[in-house]
């Protein structure tokens, strides 16, 4: 199959420039930091772009962005851009010894951070560094006049910016983009969402995520105005409904998890949202009738553009959505293992074409070799996903080639949780599973063979592996083993590995614990949420003071527990209140509490 023979249009920075030539005082940013016009936004960015330069950034050197969801992250990035530079993605919740390497693997001759920041990744010392102050803003002294500052545009073959992905080798691994690929992707989502100047857009995705490349440039390459959303609302889907319909959202992009948690509960008439866009795991449900808005489902890596293939869930279809037909720029063929085309509806690994394929990987020769196909249309690349092309168009997703995982929205490879795990000293060896169906319900599990007697317990392993580690790469669950299973070919058994309990050896799954007396469910409020909890968590039994995050959960499936909360007992249990009161019996007391109080409301309003 050729590739599509696209026309790109402009660059996003003369895209951007345009913008604030015609429409100034035009909302660009709006976060908890505060707002941001299009004037603003650039000449901020520009004045940063000039410090850059003035700390030796050339064209085409990558620059460290190693700031918080704000409207400083916008300026910082827009910025590098400015300066001709590329900016790789950090997220500054990573561990410091994950972001210190990541700007060395990338060879980052600056960065661009706040005050927040600098001393964890050796800014001013170790290389040379702008603090940013509130809304993108330099301090006095180090202010330069960006009066005379010749301005030169990227090049469509001009990288444009770096996102690190899990790595089988034990360490992440950086995926270089060109500003073609970013150019293409904003032109489709302009085209197949309408975008103008009056939707109000959001800004959700982590910043070391791709997923944040696509919710900003699109965004303000239009003349849209992007608001960020609270951190305190990012999994909490009743208080993201209502800051979504307050704030006149009219498109966003959510991850499967939450998406999955927002499209069951009811929306107001008046709500202005248009479509929400979804992506980063299996989509396993469907809206209902009569949402108001379209569900749109994605399928991408950060080594194509973020987005490749996008497709409308029907809310009256059948079977779990589709991943959609390839966005223009994109060629998708399914394979066999020769890399030869298979027959339309057989089983293939999905390898994707087209300007949207990166350049490579930074730094890994070898492995961009490795994936990276040289073809006579140009680049592909093999995904590893197992996929089958529908009568209609579509393609249905089947899972993985290969042993990599997916935990809420992220590529992980095991090799990397491996590494960390076996560094500690008292595990000999060591492998890792996603155990669950739903992305919301999706956990990473350990499986630890000891060294010795000593067994760290969960607490203590989350410490140790939370140093090197982003916290969804740190399992939640834990299965202590004699050996590993193995497979007659001396593989790790996956299948015998999935099948134990996290607390006994061998135990299966539904093996039942015994739980004492005054650990059971005391009233019917107790009982009800106990077999919530059960399920949500895959646990056997809980008991009233166990707590709900110990046992593996996260804010994905609190969200979740806080849907579930709502349809049962007609209660808004928040994210923060599940935080601070994680065990059964609190949880029940939250709702029996909060229910009390309607009742009376109701007697006195009666």
């Amino acid at each position: 199959m050729s590739a599509e023979v696209v026309t790109l249009g402009p660059t996003v920075v003369a895209l951007i420039d345009r913008m604030a030539a015609s429409s100034p005082g035009s909302l660009a940013v709006r976060g908890s930091d505060g707002t941001l016009t299009y004037s603003e936004l650039l000449a901020r960015s520009e004045r940063i772009a000039a410090r850059l330069r003035q700390l030796g950034v050339k064209p085409g050197d990558l620059v460290g962005l190693c700031l918080e969801r704000s409207t400083s992250l916008v300026v910082g990035a827009l910025a590098i851009f400015l300066a001709e530079g590329v900016y790789v993605a950090i997220d500054p919740k990573y561990p410091d010894e994950r972001i210190r390497w990541m700007l060395d693997d990338s060879n980052t001759v600056a960065v661009v951070y706040d005050g927040d920041t600098a001393a964890r990744i050796g800014a001013g010392g170790e290389r040379p560094g702008v603090l940013l102050q509130d809304r993108g803003t330099l301090d006095d002294w180090s202010i330069p006049d960006t009066r005379d500052v010749p301005r030169t545009l990227p090049e469509p073959t001009d990288l444009a910016y770096v996102v690190y992905t899990s790595g089988s080798t034990g360490q992440p691994k950086g995926v270089a983009v060109e500003h073609a690929s970013l150019t293409n992707l904003i032109e489709w989502h302009r085209a197949a969402f309408a975008l103008g100047s009056n939707d109000r857009c959001t800004q959700i995705a982590s910043p070391g995520f791709d997923a944040a490349v696509w919710e900003i440039w699109p965004t303000l390459a239009v003349g849209a105005s992007l608001h960020v959303v609270p951190d305190e609302l990012r999994n909490d889907p009743i208080g993201l409904r209502d800051w979504l319909v307050s704030e006149g959202i009219t498109v966003t992009f959510l991850p499967t998890a939450v998406a999955e948690g927002i499209i069951g509960l009811p929306w107001p008439h008046h709500a202005a949202l248009r479509f929400l866009l979804t992506g980063g795991d299996a989509l396993t449900r469907r809206q209902p009738v009569g949402l108001g808005f379209t569900l749109v489902n994605n399928y991408g890596l950060s080594e194509t553009a973020v987005v490749a293939t996008s497709g409308s869930v029907d809310p009256a279809g059948d079977g779990p959505p589709t991943i959609g037909s390839p966005i223009r720029g994109v060629v998708a063929e399914v394979l066999d293992e020769q890399l030869r085309p298979v027959e339309r509806g057989a089983i293939g690994e999905l390898v994707i074409g087209g300007v949207a394929v990166a350049r490579g990987y930074v730094n890994r020769p070898q492995l961009t070799a490795e994936r990276f196909l040289d073809g006579p249309d140009g680049k592909r690349y093999r995904t590893g996903d197992l996929v089958r092309l529908r009568p209609d168009g579509e393609f249905d997703f089947l899972g993985r080639l290969d042993d990599q995982l997916s935990i809420r929205g992220f590529r992980v490879e095991p090799a990397e949780i491996i590494a960390a795990m076996n560094a500690h000293p008292a595990i000999r060896a060591s492998a890792t599973l996603a155990v669950g169906g739903s992305s919301a319900d999706r956990q990473l599990v350990g499986y630890l063979v000891p060294t010795g007697p000593d067994r760290p317990n969960r607490d203590e392993l989350g410490v140790f592996l939370g140093e090197s580690l982003p916290e969804y790469l740190v399992p939640t669950r834990y299965v202590w083993l004699d050996e590993l299973p193995l497979t007659a070919h001396g593989k790790i058994d996956r299948e015998a590995l999935a099948t134990l309990d996290r607390d006994a050896p061998g135990a299966p799954l539904d093996e039942i614990r015994e739980l004492p007396g005054d650990e059971r469910p005391r009233k019917e409020t107790e009982a009800v949420i106990a077999s919530v909890l059960v399920e949500l968590l895959d646990v056997p039994a809980i008991g009233l003071n166990e707590n709900f995050f110990l046992l593996g959960g996260h804010s994905m499936l609190g969200a979740q527990l806080i849907v579930r909360l709502e349809n049962l007992f007609d209660v808004e249990i928040t994210l923060r209140y599940l935080f601070d009161h994680p065990t059964l019996a609190e949880i029940a007391e939250g709702v029996e509490i909060q229910m009390a109080a309607d009742a009376a409301d109701r007697t006195r309003t009666g």
